[in-house]
């Protein structure tokens, strides 16, 4: 008999014991795993779209999914060695699809610093992609760099897990064959960066140099005082007025006429 009550004990103390665990607040801190979505809310992949990919009912039909990571130096946009791997994943997928003619390239943070500086060091994570793509032949009117920071987390930045998911790069498809494609909406509050070429960029580090006509070389011709030369122009005897001596007379002209007034002193 005492026996079969203790058998029957056993599972009223689990019971109770959970309830406990319950009662004193103990948490699960683990991040959810995503829904698998519903018949009603499956949607059918583009074809352009990795065969590979991974459902996420949080991005939009305009996704880019590419297994692995873009990984920088820490609070630079310095993209490190090991982020090639999905550099080239992104690059193939550009070009086997031309048709894709816009991709958004987008720039994401934990934060653990503030809004201001996030963005902007998203924006620059975005477009340090951007030009990793031009170098190796992509066309930069295809792509859009834009930083969003801290603005659109996935996970919860109280956790180490969660700041790293947080640090990531996304790739979404804007625009197929000219025609927009995907949020209207998909850039605001965000930082958009101009993408340039490797032409321009080149041009930026090291600007053309503007060679100024040299003036001719001075030679100074010092103090010198020169002498003039004397006229070639012969006088006319007869219109050359002739000073009368000390208390004398002038002398007669030899026209008749009067002899013109002496100039002014």
């Amino acid at each position: 008999m005492e026996s079969n009550r203790k058998g029957q004990r056993a599972p009223q103390l689990l019971a109770g014991l959970a309830a406990m665990t319950v009662t004193l607040g103990c948490t699960d801190n683990r991040l959810p795993p995503n829904p698998v979505p519903t018949p009603e809310i499956r949607r059918a992949v583009p074809a352009w779209f990795d065969p590979n990919a991974v459902w996420n009912p949080n991005a939009g039909d305009s996704r880019i999914y590419i297994e692995g990571k873009i990984v920088f130096d820490t609070a630079r946009h310095t993209i490190r060695p090991e982020s090639t791997k999905v550099l080239e994943q992104l690059h193939a997928f550009l070009l086997a699809h031309p048709e894709v003619t816009r991709v958004r390239i987008e720039g994401h943070t934990d934060s653990r610093a503030g809004d201001e500086y996030n963005q902007g060091l998203s924006a620059r994570r975005s477009l340090a992609v951007a030009d990793w793509l031009v170098d190796r032949g992509i066309d930069h009117l295809r792509l859009v760099a834009v930083g969003f920071g801290e603005k659109k987390p996935i996970a919860p930045n109280e956790l180490a897990e969660g700041r790293a998911e947080n640090r990531r790069t996304e790739f979404h498809v804007m625009e197929v064959s000219g025609r927009p494609f995907g949020s209207a909406t998909a850039l605001d509050g965000g930082m958009v960066l101009t993408v340039l070429s490797a032409e321009e960029r080149e041009r930026l580090r090291n600007p053309p140099k503007v060679e100024l006509a040299k003036p001719e070389k001075f030679v100074p011709t010092g103090d010198e005082i020169k002498q003039a030369k004397p006229s070639d122009t012969k006088k006319d005897p007869e219109n050359t007025y002739v000073a009368p001596p000390p208390g004398g007379e002038a002398p007669p002209p030899k026209d008749g006429k009067a002899p013109p007034p002496p100039p002014k002193k």
